[in-house]
């Protein structure tokens, strides 16, 4: 990186000269600001032009123009503002919100500002400072022949420090930050963390002849090139950002708590599904099949649990599984169906797996439950069919289910209750079973049969 002075990696001078620039008066959208510098102060090459954020602010036209003086009005837009340029929010204590920009910076209300304007106005911070930067750069180069750098400041609070400083957000014509990692200090220590934010030093020296209540946006810091070239490295004020990777304080306190929380229950939750699609692997694979249309059901359960990590869920469109259970009555003479309101046919109790499922058994004993009011069910672990039909379902679309069907038998003295989800819900013989029945459902009944030996 660019060194400032003879000895590498090392920033300091041997004096600077600090210089408010007065007489600039208020500024306008539109306004020449570089015109407007050129005329108020004699520049040499090598100084540092130090502007605070508002005035470019003011001359690029970033302000919100509100349509009345209340000041709740106002506070309303301003919070409005907020929301607007707000990347991240970082922390909230009642109305301080500290939040990350678009720009990565961290600062109180993303630097939306209600002083130093007109009561029915709000500053906003550039869009881009260090293209301003430079503009303005170019701009008095081009009206006084002098190279200068220039640094667009704002106002921020620091970590582990209360009170504000001025800092620089916008850099041209210098690099903002020197690194003397490496090097070794008088005594022979190897330095190893040492990178100095000279424009953020530049900024709040010049702040010194500024400030809020002065109406001195402009400053000139002199004496930090002494042969007329400041070191740039063509970077603009990136450097001073630091990346979320190295931010110990990315988060406050009750944020991060909060964080952590989510998190932890989102990682329960990403384990739950895995656990799910797992348990869906496993259990189709270990299905027999006697014939080979029954392979090719399984093959096609198989793949697509291969191909979609979803394919356990609702909102996957090409076909998801569902879970179902034909419930047998105590005698097992007959089971019970549900009229389903969307198909319009008898079925045998089931639906969409849950977050909650943590397998395919859950699923059905849960469907079952549900949907029969009967809490207490006897399950055979192993499926007894699988089975693949188009369908267009709550997801509201044309897809298909892959259905997995166990069977189940109630317990002495159940008493089935018709939930919400059901036209109507009853027994059935096995030998009576109604006529609009789905097409697979008698294979279904008869499967149960041979399975339970009856």
């Amino acid at each position: 990186m660019t060194v400032w002075r003879d000895l590498p990696g090392d920033h300091a001078v041997p004096g600077v000269e600090i210089v408010p620039v007065t007489g600039i008066g208020e500024l306008r959208p539109g306004d020449d600001l570089a015109a407007v510098v050129v005329e108020h102060v004699q520049l040499h090459d090598g100084d540092v032009l130090v502007v605070t954020s508002k005035i470019v602010s003011k001359v690029e036209g970033r302000l919100v123009k509100l349509d009345s003086t209340d000041p709740a009005r106002r506070e309303a837009a301003r919070q409005a503002a907020i929301d607007a340029e707000t990347e991240r929010v970082v922390a909230r204590r009642g109305d301080l919100r500290i939040v990350a920009t678009r720009h990565g910076l961290v600062l109180a209300a993303a630097g939306v500002d209600a002083s130093n304007v007109a009561l029915d106005e709000l500053a906003l911070l550039p869009l881009d400072p260090d293209a301003s930067a430079q503009l303005l750069r170019d701009a008095v180069r081009e009206r006084s022949g002098v190279e200068v750098g220039v640094i667009i400041s704002d106002t921020m609070g620091r970590a582990w420090r209360d009170g504000l400083t001025d800092a620089a957000i916008g850099v041209a014509g210098l690099a903002a930050l020197t690194d003397a990692r490496g090097h070794t200090d008088s005594h022979g220590n190897t330095l190893d963390v040492t990178r100095v934010a000279v424009a953020d030093e530049i900024a709040a020296a010049a702040d010194l002849v500024k400030g809020k209540l002065r109406g001195v946006p402009v400053a000139v810091v002199r004496g930090l090139a002494p042969d007329g070239k400041l070191p740039d490295d063509g970077r603009g004020s990136r450097e001073l950002i630091r990346p979320a990777t190295d931010d110990l304080f990315r988060l406050g306190t009750a944020e991060a708590i909060a964080y952590g929380r989510d998190q932890a229950v989102r990682d329960d939750a990403e384990h739950a599904r895995d656990e799910l699609h797992a348990d869906a692997v496993a259990l189709v694979s270990a299905v027999e099949c006697s014939s080979p249309l029954e392979r090719a059901v399984r093959e096609g359960f198989l793949g697509l649990l291969a191909a979609r990590r979803d394919a356990m869920w609702r909102s996957c469109a090409p076909g998801h599984l569902t879970a179902s259970a034909l419930v047998l009555d105590p005698q097992r003479q007959a089971v019970l169906l549900t009229l389903h309101p969307r198909v319009g046919r008898w079925l045998q109790l089931g639906g969409h797996h849950e977050p909650s499922d943590h397998s395919v058994l859950d699923a059905a004993a849960r469907e079952a439950r549900e949907e029969s009011g009967i809490g207490a069910l006897s399950f055979d672990p192993v499926p007894l069919a699988l089975d693949i039909h188009p369908i267009t379902c709550s997801l509201g679309v044309p897809t298909r289910h892959f259905d997995v069907k166990f069977v189940a038998v109630a317990p002495d003295g159940a008493e089935p209750v018709r939930s919400a989800e059901s036209d109507d819900l009853r027994w059935f013989a096995w030998d009576a079973l109604p006529d609009d029945v789905s097409a697979e459902l008698p294979e279904l009944v008869d499967a149960a049969r041979l399975r339970l030996g009856l």
